[in-house]
């Protein structure tokens, strides 16, 4: 039994069980059964990200394209590539999300959309932030410590210790307006 690659767009999808219907504008617009999208990992661990409808997908099908999978998208003339330097790695959403990571400059770049959130839970694990250079938290509002932690203030802001929280802070802090 020998595969045949072909190229389409995704046509409709079944995001519970992973599969997508794709049509085929090389085979007069035919359309698929449902295909399995390739995932690199299914089993302990999991990896999870379906193509959106429209589209370009390559898939392997058998010879009478009958059955086959999909395995990943492709950039085209109309969907360009976010960047064109092999030392970055991206990933950019449709709200405006973006990741980014540049090897050469050693730069992780995170950003979320106006109303995004970012949440980390460690479930009892330690977190560090280990840097030589300074640290900078910027918020709009109120930045909250839980847990009996050291406070953190700005110019101006009203701030409170948990009374018997036992906080001890050592090193120093610059507290700067602006």
């Amino acid at each position: 039994m020998s595969g045949v690659f072909r190229v389409g767009l995704v046509e409709a999808l079944d995001a519970g069980s992973g599969r997508v219907r794709v049509t085929f504008p090389d085979r007069d617009q035919m359309q698929s059964w449902w295909l399995p999208v390739v995932f690199a990992k299914t089993q302990n661990d999991k990896v999870y990200w379906m193509p959106d409808v429209g589209e370009q997908v390559v898939c392997l099908m058998d010879e009478y394209d009958e059955d086959g999978a999909v395995l990943g998208a492709i950039y085209s003339s109309v969907d360009a590539p976010p960047a064109s330097d092999a030392d970055m790695a991206m990933w950019n959403s449709r709200d405006g999300a973006s990741f980014s990571y540049d090897r050469a400059t050693h730069a992780l770049a995170i950003a979320l959309p106006p109303g995004g959130a970012v949440g980390i839970s460690a479930n009892g694990a330690a977190i560090a932030i280990d840097a030589t250079g300074a640290v900078t938290i910027t918020a709009a509002g109120e930045i909250k410590l839980a847990g009996g932690g050291a406070a953190i203030a700005r110019v101006g802001d009203a701030t409170t210790c948990p009374a018997g929280s036992g906080q001890i802070v050592a090193g120093s802090a610059k507290v700067t307006s602006g």
